[in-house]
């Protein structure tokens, strides 16, 4: 049976370095699957830590939250503690390395879908990962978020973290995820093969349940059309995210 890097051989491709570091992913994955159950906690949380849109968090918590809301963050705020995420300067709480930068910002999505794919039965997986590619001379490389192998078969999830709720009126949040799949695209283009297959994961919820219908239908459309399997937040919870990643490895 053949490994990731010999079928990237044989694709004029390489694999760069050894990608993300799988035992901080699993020694991380109580902190993830905290995350995953319920995001826009995490999102409040991180954008206070952040600075962004407003002022970071400092150890008293705040008095407006609802209880719910309050206990939900109290939990992941401990979490990201006991993973010394975080550290506490004059009464301040703020990330405590370019690390923790990393894993707030996106690299726990990428986390959460390597220990997702290695669930649902990959033989082999690697996140964040660079590969290097020669072609009639040319060279490049390309970072790809979560790359796995069934057999001798490839798939590749893209890993996108946004804000959970989509505006109508927000065009630069739609650009984001319609480039996202086109990014998929051109990587299954670049290093994949018929029949393997290409997942994007993004922290946005895409189904309106009232409605019963998508709330981006053009992003849907082009998605069905370059056979790119969106994973909104609807699917992020673990037993359906392994479920998705199953269907791609079988299809």
């Amino acid at each position: 049976m053949q490994t990731i890097e010999n079928i990237l051989t044989g694709r004029s491709a390489f694999l760069k370095g050894s990608g993300g570091d799988k035992n901080a992913a699993e020694n991380r994955r109580a902190l993830t699957m905290a995350i995953q159950q319920n995001y826009p906690a995490f999102e409040m949380l991180r954008d206070k830590l952040m600075g962004t849109g407003s002022p970071k968090i400092t150890a008293q918590a705040e008095e407006e939250r609802g209880a719910t809301s309050a206990a939900d963050t109290e939990l992941l705020f401990d979490h990201l503690r006991q993973h010394e995420l975080l550290k506490l300067d004059k009464g301040e709480v703020t990330l405590n390395s370019v690390d923790a930068r990393r894993f707030m910002t996106g690299g726990w999505l990428e986390e959460l879908a390597w220990l997702a794919v290695m669930e649902a039965g990959a033989h082999e997986a690697h996140y964040s990962q660079l590969v290097g590619w020669d072609v009639e001379g040319y060279t490049g490389e390309n970072e790809i978020d979560v790359i796995f192998r069934r057999d001798d078969k490839l798939g590749f999830v893209s890993c996108k973290a946004l804000r959970s709720s989509l505006q109508s009126s927000d065009r630069k949040h739609r650009a984001r995820m319609m480039d996202a799949v086109h990014e998929a695209d051109n990587l299954a283009d670049h290093f994949g093969q018929p029949g393997e297959r290409v997942g994007v994961l993004v922290t946005t919820d895409l189904f309106d349940e009232e409605r019963g219908e998508a709330r981006y239908q053009a992003l849907m459309g082009k998605a069905a059309v370059l056979d790119v399997r969106v994973i909104p937040l609807e699917d992020i919870r673990w037993d359906k995210l392994v479920g998705v990643m199953e269907y791609l490895m079988d299809h």
